[in-house]
């Protein structure tokens, strides 16, 4: 029996009737593997992963392999969701080691946590081997495992020492502009797939935040070209198998190059980002089935991920009754039994054992050309259509509801919570949707109930109303944007002054006194062989760039130098690598793009305020923030701003804003913010 069973993580229970004896990640199975001279396997995974069920099954799962770990290991298992400070350390290792990296993460460590050898999914035999002969090597040459150990745990060291030695100062003015976009531009084109979206060749993520900025990057350079790829990714994903087209929701990636075959597990950061990532373009390019993904997403998040007690549970799995994709997949004859005379018109919509056939006969249901292709093809009204696809989905779910459900992961984390809460505070502005607003409220309010530790700081992960684990970098930055994104849709001050305090604390114990960069553990919490600075950007947005363009907000906010001075300082740091590969600052890349607008703060106080809010709405305006005030404020931004009875608008720019304007439509109207209406 191992010692799994008592675990808050769905994915380590899962592994609790394996006959290998695994324990959590914990300073006492490294003391053991000390006093016993054993090495220690760690192996990382989550609970949706296919491929970590995979190995589970062939390897952990069988008797013989499990005693070769327990007699000579000391096994540990890990939630990469629950520890991404530990999985991102061996990750870089065994990409260091074996030049690429994913999950599940197998990697053998020194007693003292210092890794030796490590790689991805191993077959039985190859996992056995590996056991076997490293067993071998330690035994009879300790010296040299420990001097590999070494020479990995230097790489790792180093690979952190960007922005060492950076002064923290305010950039000389206009040094934070020396970018050529369009040069940044070309590092992101080179990589498009120029047919079906995307970039790259199988496998595809979505990868939210890029196409986010090669939106704006779009729409202000009126770079047509580029819209024309955002516009081409954004509705093939909408269109393939990626896509559920019975509820709403994005898996993680495509297994092909053309969004058809998803590798089915749904992730809550994935979905949070595409929900502001569509509403946003909804509202820019004035395509309301831009709006209407947006929404289905967010149907999809409160009816599948809302957790009981409040927030947003992590994951669904890949897999159900043994198979990857069982509760998504159709036969054409289940399709026919549910639907009868509706089938001919259905399966030509969604390519049924046409584009949609996947293995054997079963099809993933795509959307094969859009509504108005399928009013004219069957000489209905659009209305018409839309009412007969609405039947057929709503008949469908309910059948597929019977089916066995994949698993849910029910953890809750601050960090992906935080950013669905932005999500729906920045969908509500472009969508005018109150229950979004609603539901960023409440989000809200829960989070700072629950993930506040006593004394200052966040938890990190929360499980049936329970929060453990101490916060990390992303956390505070990404719960912090989205307090400001929520105060920027309800005028709502102490989401304003929660946020400023998330930040300040962050400050005081993430802080390196020789970079602007932030270390991605606190001082305050249980060390890790090292601490690493999050930079790049990949399926999430790296927290140091997430926390830089957060302290610009709070310098906006509260006129505090020191918020904007840091925030400068980390991107000058930034500014060195770009845009040599522009990709992976996509995130460093909209901040620095949208100061060059540059920033402008709106400004409203008096009775007006409300209705100012919901001018806003459906507005596609990224480089502007919004501030406001029925009343006196405390904001140092608005303070001595109110006149009873009067409502003044200002126009703000690094704290400095223009003579008042009775008429805030004016101020409005000039700086030509492109509005939009909501979705039919």
């Amino acid at each position: 029996m191992n010692a799994l069973s008592r675990a808050a993580s769905p994915y380590l229970r899962q592994h609790q009737d394996n006959p290998v004896e695994w324990v959590e990640w914990n300073d006492a199975a490294f003391a053991r593997a000390k006093n016993e001279n054993k090495l220690v396997v760690v192996s990382v995974g989550y609970a949706a992963c296919h491929w970590c069920h995979v190995m589970a099954h062939e390897s952990f799962e069988d008797a013989e392999i499990a005693a070769v770990m327990n007699r000579h290991y000391i096994c540990i298992k890990v939630d990469r969701e629950e520890r991404p400070d530990v999985d991102q350390i061996y990750l870089e290792a065994v990409q260091l080691m074996t030049g690429r990296g994913g999950w599940p993460l197998n990697c053998f460590l020194l007693p003292d946590g210092r890794p030796v050898y490590g790689g991805t999914y191993f077959r039985p035999e190859q996992w056995k081997d590996v056991l076997e002969r490293l067993t071998e090597v330690w035994q009879r040459e300790p010296e040299a495992v420990a001097l590999q150990a070494e020479q990995i745990t230097a790489h790792l060291r180093k690979s952190d020492s960007q922005g060492k030695g950076a002064e923290i100062r305010r950039e000389a003015p206009g040094e934070i502009r020396a970018i050529s976009w369009p040069q940044a531009y070309e590092s992101f084109s080179m990589r498009f797939d120029k047919v079906r979206g995307g970039r790259g060749s199988a496998p595809k993520f979505p990868m939210p935040c890029e196409w986010q900025f090669l939106l704006r990057y779009g729409m202000y350079a009126k770079d047509s070209k580029c819209l024309e790829q955002v516009t081409l990714t954004l509705d093939k994903m909408a269109a393939g198998g990626i896509y559920d087209h019975l509820a709403g929701g994005f898996a993680r990636y495509s297994t092909d190059s053309e969004w058809k075959v998803p590798h089915f597990e749904k992730m809550l950061y994935d979905n949070a980002q595409l929900l502001e990532l569509y509403a946003e373009a909804g509202a820019a390019l004035r395509e309301p089935r831009y709006l209407e993904t947006a929404l289905g997403i967010a149907e999809f998040l409160e009816a599948e991920l809302a957790a009981d007690g409040g927030g947003y549970c992590s994951a669904l799995d890949a897999d159900s009754e043994g198979e990857e994709g069982r509760y998504y997949v159709w036969t054409s004859a289940e399709l026919k039994t549910v639907l009868k005379d509706r089938f001919a018109w259905f399966a030509d919509f969604c390519g049924v054992d046409g584009e949609g056939l996947w293995e054997e006969d079963r099809n993933i249901l795509l959307r094969h050309f859009s509504l108005d292709d399928l009013a004219e093809k069957q000489g209905w009204t659009r209305k018409r259509a839309e009412e007969n696809w609405e039947s057929a989905r709503r008949d469908l779910s309910a059948v597929r509801a019977r089916r066995l459900r994949p698993m849910l992961d029910d953890k809750v984390l601050t960090s992906w919570n935080g950013l669905l809460l932005k999500a729906f505070a920045a969908a509500y502005r472009h969508t005018g949707e109150e229950g979004l607003r609603q539901k960023a409220a409440r989000l809200a309010d829960f989070l700072l109930q629950h993930a506040a530790r006593p004394g200052g700081g966040l938890w990190h992960r929360g499980w049936h109303g329970d929060f453990a684990i101490e916060g990390f970098l992303e956390d505070y930055a990404f719960l912090a944007e989205g307090l400001i994104e929520l105060y920027q849709c309800t005028f709502s001050e102490p989401y304003l002054e929660a946020a400023r305090k998330v930040a300040d604390y962050a400050l005081a114990h993430f802080s390196d006194p020789d970079s602007p960069l932030l270390f991605f553990t606190a001082d305050n919490a249980p060390q890790v062989l090292v601490r690493k600075k999050e930079t790049q950007d990949n399926v999430i947005p790296s927290s140091n760039a997430a926390f830089a363009r957060m302290l610009l907000l709070l310098g906006e906010y509260y006129l505090e130098p020191r918020y904007r001075d840091r925030a400068e300082s980390m991107l000058s740091v930034v500014r060195r690598e770009f845009p040599s590969y522009a990709p992976v600052y996509a995130a460093w890349s909209d901040i620095l793009f949208l100061e060059e607008r540059p920033a402008v703060t709106f400004a409203v106080v008096g009775p007006d305020a409300e209705n100012f809010l919901r001018a806003m709405t459906g507005s596609y305006s990224p480089h502007l923030r919004l501030a406001g005030s029925s009343g006196e404020s405390s904001l140092p931004l608005l303070r001595d701003k109110h006149r009873a009875g009067v409502t003044l608008a200002f126009r703000c720019q690094h704290g400095t804003c223009d003579l008042p304007e009775e008429n805030w439509k004016k101020v409005f109207d000039a700086e030509s913010v492109q509005r939009n209406p909501s979705p039919s």
